[in-house]
């Protein structure tokens, strides 16, 4: 499943404030991405899940760029949500830099090889420096999703 199939502009968030923690980031966007699915009532249990995950591998792929995910018997789809940081955090990413954008999944259990798919997209169209780039220093949601949107679909940006 590519990112264009999963982020509206409603699931694009730009943060411009400093996080004391990996824990507290993580916290802060699940709390939105459950608000959207309406499923703020499971919280605590996904939350738990979520760090859970991230405490036994950190999900920082590398290049400024973290895809924190887990499975959830809540879900019914993949649910995502993409988040710009203004200011890039450490986040313990393989290659120990800092990272500025955040996919944060939410997938179906026992849905494993969607879940491996998905996982896979995403860190594939963000190894591309131009897209990484163009995200990084997008200004707004339509912005981000038309780059996206692009990525998705195989055509050329626009110039």
């Amino acid at each position: 499943m590519e990112l264009n199939q999963i982020i509206s502009e409603e699931r694009v968030l730009f943060l411009d404030r400093e996080f004391a923690s990996k824990n507290e980031l993580l916290s802060t966007l699940l709390d939105v991405l459950l608000k959207l699915d309406g499923l703020t009532e499971h919280r605590e249990v996904v939350l738990e899940t979520l760090l859970e995950r991230e405490a036994s591998m950190s999900t920082g792929i590398g290049q400024g760029i973290a895809i924190p995910h887990c499975s959830s018997e809540f879900e019914k789809d993949v649910s995502a949500l993409l988040c710009v940081l203004g200011k890039p955090m450490e986040y313990q990413a393989v290659d120990d830099q800092p990272i500025q954008i955040v996919i944060l999944l939410l997938l179906p259990k026992d849905r494993f090889e969607k879940h491996i798919k998905t996982l896979a997209a995403i860190a594939r169209q963000f190894n591309d420096v131009d897209f990484r780039n163009r995200v990084a220093t997008a200004k707004s949601q339509e912005e981000v999703c038309s780059i996206v949107g692009v990525a998705g679909s195989g055509n050329a940006p626009a110039t």
